[in-house]
């Protein structure tokens, strides 16, 4: 039945692709990046079939996997003899590497691909070296520059308003709580710094360096020279051209078009007494011809419906994608109406993960799960229940982790027990640590004229925000950090098969490029989503020669309609709402894993 089901398929698509063929295009292609772009599309509530083709989702930001699928038709179709990309898009530094990997693809079919840009930031520009010509505007500058990272700390201004953030972590190096509680970084967390900003600099010169074929000496040297006018760095060898929009047609196609068939316009000359209109149709039909002929370009949404579908065969059984994206914390997955520091917009609601994963655990279907994780971490309590629900999990299925541009602390507690760990060179990961974060508001409420009048029963209520620690309540959190730390080298120890003595050195809240992380055999792969799907096709048994099924799987949940935005309407009591929420969290939860550092979307 699974044969005679693929062989009815592939009539079906071929019937389409020869119909898809009769149309012509010109022989490029532009395909815009735009806006933020994302490794994997949102996932929305899962609806009713009538309601999901009634109520239109809203458009998420481009994703990496979306662009995988347009570049594989493209580099498929004969009729593309190249793409022009039109890069104007913003991502974490994981992401641009993923989009440099779309790229050298693409590049491997033996099609051309330019960059065009009216200006570009550096990982932009490090995305156009992956291009095989670079092209901007001749009034435009060429302008990477480096990097200049800017942290601010809060404690003044806390201070200033009568709040007070205590904080017990088990090093230096667990830095989250830092900007609340100093005004500058400690020596640890500035080395830390330091590293981080070292490795994407690092990456940068070297990508530049590669695609442009220089020396990583001479790219430093022409960086510190910038900013450099196009001709400049046409010269310079960053810039293969200097060119205006309009004048890309002829810089793609330099030979002049075929000439139009003459027999038209002879025809047209003969029967224009007898039949002027004709004559005038068949003059104005030879000059669109003759205008189509003379175009390099078309845009990607004009042929997209168009381009061929390939002919594939899939296995029987698919690969399951569970995603963990935002702080994690107990309860349901869920947005805060504005984003806040480190808690940022997104919740990650362990009950909501924990579902997703019974439910991937359960579908016979899925041969495999791959856990797509992009956290800075969150609480230890949710952290542990979603550890909890993988090692279920891993015990019939097998399971890898796909680290997005940040998987640190809790994110990287919930993978810790993966089959497999997957992540980008430049990946922010490790941070294996805990810290207690206690806000105290007393002074703030008394500014404002408010009184709280506290009743305790129990010597050791110690959570609430009234007043700041003291002795006995910060030896009571330095211990509760210290045993959800041994818990959690116990699961790092577990999952990666590493002593628990030589754990020390690479814990202790110390945050790691993925680069970093695979030399301390805290990440077993470098690569991207692919990487990650071909290790859970081996570790699932899926077949090599069939192309696998990758399905994203959410908590199952009842039907519902999609909120409206109101948090500009009504900013004031999205406020109020966030601050709340924000406010419960630090005080319903003693140990958190969460990291400072996480990975910026940027140019």
């Amino acid at each position: 039945m699974a044969i005679l089901g693929f062989s009815v398929r592939r009539a079906w698509l071929n019937l389409r692709n020869r119909w898809r063929r009769r149309r012509k295009f010109p022989p490029f292609v532009i395909v815009p990046l735009e806006g933020e772009i994302v490794e994997l599309p949102p996932s929305w509530p899962d609806l009713p079939l009538f309601l999901s083709r009634l109520v239109p989702m809203p458009l998420g930001p481009l994703s990496v996997s979306e662009l995988r699928r347009t570049f594989e038709q493209l580099a498929l179709d004969p009729r593309v003899k190249g793409v022009v990309l039109r890069i104007a898009c913003a991502a974490n530094p994981a992401v641009y590497q993923s989009l440099r990997d779309l790229l050298t693809r693409f590049r491997s079919s033996g099609k051309r691909l330019v960059a065009y840009a009216e200006s570009l930031g550096p990982f932009q520009y490090y995305l156009a070296c992956a291009c095989d010509q670079v092209v901007m505007p001749p009034s435009t500058e060429w302008n990477v520059l480096g990097f200049h990272d800017e942290y601010v700390f809060l404690k003044d201004a806390l201070d200033r308003l009568g709040v007070g953030v205590d904080v017990v972590n088990v090093s230096p190096f667990k830095s989250a709580g830092d900007i609340f509680s100093r005004n500058d970084f400690s020596p640890d967390s500035r080395a830390q710094a330091e590293w981080l900003l070292d490795a994407r600099f690092n990456e940068l010169v070297r990508g530049i360096a590669e695609g442009r074929n220089l020396s990583p000496e001479r790219v430093r040297e022409l960086m510190d020279s910038a900013p450099l006018s196009a001709w400049e760095a046409v010269q310079q060898g960053l810039l293969d051209a200097a060119l205006y929009e309009d004048e890309l047609e002829r810089f793609l196609m330099p030979e002049p078009p075929a000439a139009v068939d003459g027999r038209i316009a002879r025809l047209a000359q003969r029967i224009e007494k007898v039949a002027p209109r004709l004559a005038d149709d068949l003059r104005r039909a030879q000059h669109a011809a003759a205008e189509r002929a003379r175009r390099a370009c078309v845009h990607l949404e004009e042929v997209r419906r168009s381009l061929l579908i390939p002919v594939v065969e899939y296995a029987p059984r698919m690969i399951g994608v569970v995603k963990v994206e935002g702080l994690i914390a107990p309860g349901a997955s869920r947005r805060l109406p504005i984003p806040f520091p480190l808690a940022g917009e997104q919740i990650a609601g362990s009950s909501s993960v924990a579902q997703a994963i019974r439910r991937a655990e359960a579908d016979d279907r899925i041969a495999a799960v791959i856990l797509y994780v992009d956290s800075g971490g969150g609480s230890v309590l949710a952290s542990d229940l979603i550890a909890r629900e993988m090692r279920h999990l891993r015990a019939r299925k097998p399971v890898v982790v796909y680290m997005g541009g940040t998987a640190a602390s809790g994110g990287y507690y919930v993978s810790a027990l993966a089959n497999c760990i997957v992540a980008q060179p430049l990946t922010i990961t490790g941070s294996i640590g805990v810290i207690a974060l206690k806000p105290n508001t007393r002074e703030v409420f008394e500014k404002l004229g408010v009184h709280r009048v506290t009743l305790q029963r129990g010597r050791r209520a110690l959570f609430s925000d009234v007043e700041p620690m003291d002795e006995e309540s910060r030896a009571v959190f330095a211990g509760l950090v210290a045993r959800a730390y041994d818990d959690f080298k116990r699961v790092v120890a577990e999952g990666r098969a590493i002593a628990p003595d030589a754990l020390e050195p690479i814990c202790g809240g110390r945050v790691w490029t993925g680069a970093q992380a695979k030399d301390h055999r805290l990440v077993d792969a470098l690569g991207d989503f692919t990487v990650a799907v071909e290790k859970a096709r081996e570790l699932g048994g899926l077949p090599s020669d069939k192309r696998v099924g990758v399905v994203v799987v959410t908590s199952p949940r009842r039907p519902m309609l999609p909120p409206t935005f109101s948090a500009v309407a009504h900013l004031g009591r999205a406020i109020f709402d966030g601050s709340r929420e924000l406010r419960e969290l630090l005080t319903e939860t003693s140990a958190w894993a969460v990291s400072l550092w996480r990975s910026s979307v940027t140019r």
